[in-house]
């Protein structure tokens, strides 16, 4: 079982997201500057450790952000590259996503993307406390790989001992991805390294 992050590793769903923030920090009386990148060194990456860095109710602003997020008329666009990823690994082994986004929001994205067949099941935040919680109950269903690209996600990986593959497209640099035991540019990349890490078969489309 291979498990994905979503925003940032499949979704390309960061300028959607900030414009979001924007306008949820509004609501809580912050102005925050155009330039600001306050997602790139949360720890965890997460909505609620985002609005504790802003000096608000965490799970008010997390909740605040959700809301807002499904305001939105459209979906973000999908990282250039994955639908080939996901269309190799698809039947091969089951695929997981393992979000701190909302289920919804996530179902919506790939209802929207037509690939809501590609995943066997998807873990929003929703219904989960904490990234290794999800990854250590999805052991015995046979999780071997998180790919994600957060410190958070690297360190979830490697506290459940199960491989961590860092992509560099995403949310977080190379320096906040310390914990991964590989790093990739691309899509093109990560397909090359699941099917060497799990034993897959790369095909070509």
């Amino acid at each position: 079982m291979i498990c994905f992050d979503f925003d940032g590793v499949i979704s390309d769903s960061l300028l959607m997201w900030g414009g979001v923030l924007h306008n949820t920090a509004a609501r809580f009386g912050i102005d925050l500057p155009d330039d600001v990148r306050p997602f790139q060194r949360l720890r965890p990456l997460t909505f609620e450790t985002l609005g504790k860095a802003l000096g608000v109710d965490p799970a008010a602003f997390s909740d605040a952000m959700a809301a807002e997020a499904a305001s939105k008329a459209g979906v973000p666009p999908l990282v250039e590259g994955m639908r080939g990823v996901l269309d190799n690994l698809a039947g091969q082994e089951p695929l997981v996503i393992v979000s701190s986004s909302r289920r919804a929001v996530i179902e919506r994205f790939l209802g929207e993307h037509a690939l809501s067949h590609v995943f066997s099941d998807v873990i929003g935040s929703d219904v989960y406390s904490s990234k290794v919680d999800v990854l250590r109950a999805l052991l015995p269903a046979g999780a071997r790989i998180m790919v994600g690209d957060a410190a958070s996600d690297m360190e979830a990986a490697r506290a459940v001992g199960i491989r961590a593959v860092g992509v560099l497209w995403g949310w977080q640099d190379a320096d906040m991805l310390s914990d991964a035991h590989q790093l990739v540019q691309t899509p093109a990349d990560l397909l090359a390294a699941l099917a060497t890490s799990a034993g897959l078969a790369a095909h070509s489309h």
